[in-house]
């Protein structure tokens, strides 16, 4: 956390809120950089490879769908997969920036640069949220498309104080609401069944058999069907294409992969069969989805950091 000065932290409502930075960002494999005190309350959304990043001292993960919540003052090093680097979006708030100051569309990321313990801006208290807070966000859910928004906003917008208070306003309701829902817990469901789902889960793309679930479990074919009939209401193979089409969605959403690698790695490989069980499900083939509710038109230009040396550069 930041060593400045103490200030008095009020709970959050979000009315004095502001969005004053945002974009998207794709690493590098061998690429490290470190911020040294961010003024902002960081929105970090992983939409795709991985990685992790080192917050005041302590190291977090990164994989796709992680939305990270980062505390105001941070200290934050980014270090992406080798393999797999991270594609990114983030979006800095100030959660009180004072009505009437003049609204400046940047973030402090060290001391001493402009704005730097401006009186202006503060951070707040948002109920749920202090520290480093961890969430998991879908790309067709209302949060996850505000904040593909402000996204376009700052970078193709002129932006508008007014509109970037609003912004902000938004962002820390939806923030709010996602941390307070807590998904009700499914008490009911056998422990194999919880087994199942947690193989289903790791291994979706592989598209698992009843007869490879039957085994993992120690039971017959017709007692894993009627598990998932019982207690979720579909066939097995209808839960796992539904989660094989939800992955598809996200990709759609949050990456520029060409169509038939979206398919491929949502473990539906023919192109045609994927095409056509995604119109069949979805309404939409999977190109008219994306070009409807996508962020982006075209693929994101390359990162203005491509080149910025080790443990420098702004995020």
């Amino acid at each position: 956390m930041s060593r400045t000065k103490t200030k008095s932290i009020q709970p959050a409502t979000g009315t004095e809120a502001a969005v004053c930075r945002s974009g998207i960002f794709q690493f590098s494999a061998q690429q490290r950089f470190t911020n040294g005190c961010v003024q902002s309350r960081g929105l970090f959304w992983c939409k795709s490879g991985r990685g992790s990043f080192v917050v005041d001292g302590q190291e977090y993960p990164l994989e796709p769908q992680d939305l990270y919540v980062l505390p105001w003052g941070r200290k934050i090093s980014y270090l992406p997969s080798a393999t797999e680097p991270m594609f990114t979006t983030h979006v800095h708030l100030v959660p009180r920036y004072r009505p009437g100051s003049r609204w400046v569309a940047n973030v402090p990321h060290e001391r001493g640069e402009a704005g730097f313990d401006s009186p202006d801006r503060r951070d707040a208290e948002w109920p749920g949220l202090g520290g480093v807070v961890r969430l998991r966000l879908e790309a067709d859910r209302p949060l996850a498309r505000l904040i593909d928004y402000a996204v376009r906003w700052y970078l193709q917008s002129p932006r508008d104080e007014a509109e970037a208070r609003a912004l902000g306003l938004l962002l820390v309701r939806e923030i709010l609401r996602k941390a307070a829902h807590t998904p009700v817990p499914a008490r009911s469901r056998p422990e194999e069944l919880e087994r199942l789902l947690v193989q289903v889960e790791r291994g979706f793309l592989l598209g698992p058999r009843i007869g490879e679930m039957a085994a993992l479990v120690g039971r017959s074919r017709s007692h894993v069907l009627k598990l998932f009939r019982r207690h979720l209401g579909v066939s097995a193979k209808q839960y796992v294409l539904a989660r094989q089409l939800q992955e598809a969605r996200e990709l759609l959403l949050g990456t520029t992969l060409p169509i038939a690698e979206v398919g491929k790695a949502a473990g539906l490989a023919d192109p045609y069969h994927f095409s056509k069980l995604f119109r069949r499900h979805v309404g939409l083939s999977p190109r008219e989805f994306r070009a409807a509710q996508g962020p982006f038109a075209a693929r994101p230009k390359p990162s203005r950091h491509a080149k910025v040396p080790p443990r420098q550069g702004q995020r």
